[in-house]
């Protein structure tokens, strides 16, 4: 029953999650942020702007310029939104870009 457009669309699942698999097996940094149901986006920037302040006080020089940056990369991005879906959302980001960017909605 190849020609069954459920089995065509069980093929095409299967194959994102396999090729996000791989994607995710190559990454080496990933952000993930839980945006609450019904939470205002201006809240979650603001609370990335304050991790932004704490995060500079990292000592390693190495890891507060990777922090800081992958928070910029969070920032920027977060902005294209205006809106926020009424479920909850939990977006994640690659800040080496080497995974998309992705905006899951959450069933819960």
């Amino acid at each position: 029953m190849a020609d069954d457009p459920s089995a065509a669309d069980r093929n095409v699942e299967i194959w994102k999650i396999k090729k996000l698999i791989k994607s995710l097996e190559a990454a080496r940094g990933m952000i993930s942020l839980i945006i609450p149901p019904k939470d205002q986006i201006s809240r979650v920037a603001k609370m990335l702007a304050d991790e932004f302040g704490t995060a500079s006080n990292i000592k390693s020089r190495v890891n507060r310029l990777s922090v800081l940056g992958a928070i910029t990369s969070v920032q920027q991005r977060l902005k294209l939104y205006n809106k926020h879906p009424t479920q909850g959302a939990y977006p994640w980001w690659n800040p080496n870009r080497s995974l998309p960017y992705n905006w899951n909605i959450s069933r819960t």
